[in-house]
């Protein structure tokens, strides 16, 4: 590898994303490929989604080796779905699809997107497909279960999906936020208010987990904090 971006690679493994930056953007991402894959990485970590985002069209449009273009058009379906471009993931994870991919996240990310535009029995299709592959993926666990406390149906099964996910998977915000989310759901405020305080605690930033507990809190009649 290059000196700047060894030291950008080796910067982003310890997290320190801006600083890697600082190197890696020191590189054609014409001529260094990886610069651009871990560019992708560190602007998405950092928050800098549209970034992220060119920087993963730019390797897709160059055509790298196979498994580095699955990884990073997983990322891409990722980063859209995550922004609420439902129409763009859909799309982006569709071509996948009828590539021929095979892959659980993917299965997990086409099936949420489904749901979030409205075709949910088709979203949860894919999920259980997912699922099937993989009975201990956490992110189709959370999925299925978040889908189900919204739809407000089967929510024995959604909480046993998401206390599953979070069991896998400790302490992550999300995965708190959709628990309490289901507590909620099934009426036990205490409860949902204890998992989503600690996803708002863990991601004060985060406009869903405030508003699921302003939600709860309501409900309670008290403000929490």
């Amino acid at each position: 590898m290059k000196p700047s971006l060894d030291e950008g690679v080796r910067l982003f493994g310890q997290g320190q994303y801006g600083q890697a930056l600082f190197f890696l953007e020191e590189l054609d991402p014409l001529d260094v490929p990886d610069a651009a894959y871990y560019q992708a990485l560190s602007y998405s970590r950092l928050g800098r989604t549209d970034q992220a985002l060119s920087a993963l069209e730019l390797l897709i449009s160059q055509g790298t080796n196979f498994l580095k273009l699955l990884q990073v058009k997983m990322i891409r379906g990722f980063l859209l779905t995550t922004e609420r471009r439902y129409p763009e993931a859909e799309s982006a994870l569709r071509d996948m699809l009828e590539e021929g991919v095979e892959s659980v996240q993917v299965f997990s990310n086409y099936g949420y997107v489904l749901w979030a535009l409205g075709r949910g029995k088709e979203g949860i299709a894919w999920l259980n497909r997912a699922l099937a592959l993989d009975p201990e993926n956490a992110n189709a666990l959370n999925s299925m279960g978040y889908i189900l406390a919204e739809e407000g149906v089967l929510l024995e099964k959604a909480l046993a999906y998401c206390r599953k996910a979070l069991s896998i998977q400790k302490d992550f915000p999300p995965y708190l936020d959709s628990l309490g989310w289901v507590y909620y759901r099934m009426g036990q405020l205490k409860m949902a208010a204890l998992y989503l305080q600690k996803a708002s605690d863990a991601q004060p930033e985060n406009v869903d987990y405030r508003v699921h507990l302003a939600e709860v809190e309501r409900a309670l009649g008290v403000k929490l904090k």
